[in-house]
């Protein structure tokens, strides 16, 4: 082996390991918000390393046509937008587990370009195939960009414009290679190197900006958490109790898979509706298909389920059984903030407090 792979084979082996440096533990969080923010920062960073060792491999790629190299490249473009997509999902929910999902399809897509290259032989470079990599994996950021909750970040949809950009930049640019030809005019003309510098220039400089921007953004969004947890705690000091219901719509994956995504994000996004209007005052915390409130002292909603079922169920009209579509409601009593951190999103350190966990000394109904 010689000292190019070798270094290749490194370069690999530091993407595909990047979520266990991601792990590392730092210093306590207050909340779900800065852990988000953390894994973001750490996930962006490493869809940059593996950005490096694409654009390197690749451009060693056309004068060492060797499998490792190849292999290399291919699995660089793979873990590139791959781990943005791991850092985006942090605001679903905060979990390393995205990020060992990419740094499997890594080594996979590694292991198998070397192989297939060395076995097919010559001086084959990968070059289509690297193609659909990208515009598959950035058209997968861009799709996570603009679905909830990150769409309701201004600068995440940016994010999501610059990966679709470039998908469709990819997309166009493989078409025309079996359209028309790598050597024709045409396609030397739009997709000359030049002209593919300057695009991947520019798109990363925007995206630079994006991430600084969107890291702002979490920022305020932690300070939020932090406000909102803050009030409940004071709640429960003042009242002596906080009564939360959490709010469950279980069928929202049937519906996406029946009826589509606009159809599932409807329906969830009536249900959270509804909870507004019908508890304006109340500290309110959404997540796709999980929706808490908290209110001070220990109060009991009796009409909760049925405004909630009435609200989703003419949220799409032409839904088949939107009457009886499921709505699964839990009431929690709580005295102390170890109950109120064992129920409320964000508000445990790890941020990843199961709902369905009983607190202990609360009550629930």
């Amino acid at each position: 082996m010689s000292v190019l792979e070798l270094s290749a084979v490194l370069a690999i082996a530091f993407v595909i390991a990047a979520p266990a440096l991601i792990q590392l533990p730092g210093k306590p969080l207050p909340n779900g918000g800065r852990a988000a923010r953390r894994y973001f920062l750490r996930f962006a960073a490493a869809a940059a390393l593996s950005g490096v060792v694409a654009g390197i491999t690749s451009a060693l790629v056309p004068d060492q046509p060797m499998p490792i190299i190849i292999g290399a490249a291919n699995a660089a473009l793979v873990g590139g937008p791959a781990y943005f997509w791991a850092g985006m999902r942090q605001l679903r929910d905060t979990s390393i587990t995205p990020g060992w999902v990419v740094s499997v399809a890594v080594a996979a897509t590694f292991i198998a370009s070397a192989t297939v290259t060395a076995v097919i032989g010559g001086p084959t470079d990968g070059f289509v195939l690297r193609l659909i990599l990208v515009a598959v994996g950035c058209g997968g950021v861009a799709i996570e960009a603009f679905r909830p909750p990150a769409r309701d970040i201004a600068a995440f949809r940016l994010i999501g414009v610059i990966f679709a950009v470039y998908a469709v930049y990819s997309a166009i640019r493989t078409f025309m290679f079996f359209a028309v030809g790598e050597d024709s005019p045409a396609f030397q003309t739009v997709f000359s190197p030049l002209t593919a510098s300057v695009l991947s220039i520019l798109l990363v400089v925007t995206l630079c900006v994006a991430v600084w921007w969107s890291d702002r953004a979490l920022e305020t969004r932690a300070r939020q958490i932090e406000h909102l947890i803050k009030a409940l705690r004071s709640d429960i000091a003042s009242h002596g109790a906080v009564t939360v219901y959490d709010v469950e719509v279980p069928d929202l994956s049937l519906i996406r898979a029946a009826f589509g995504g606009p159809a599932a994000t409807a329906v969830d996004r009536a249900a959270a509706m509804s909870l507004h209007e019908l508890l304006p005052d109340a500290a309110h915390r959404g997540r796709v298909g999980r929706h808490v409130v908290a209110l001070p002292g220990d109060q009991r909603i009796e009409n909760l389920e049925s405004v909630v079922k009435a609200a989703t169920a003419h949220a799409v009209p032409n839904l088949d059984y939107r009457e009886a579509i499921e709505i699964r409601i839990t009431r929690y009593t709580l005295h102390s903030e170890a109950e109120l951190a064992a129920v409320w999103p964000d508000a445990a350190p790890t941020a990843t407090s199961d709902l369905k966990t009983r607190p202990a000394g609360g009550v629930v109904s």
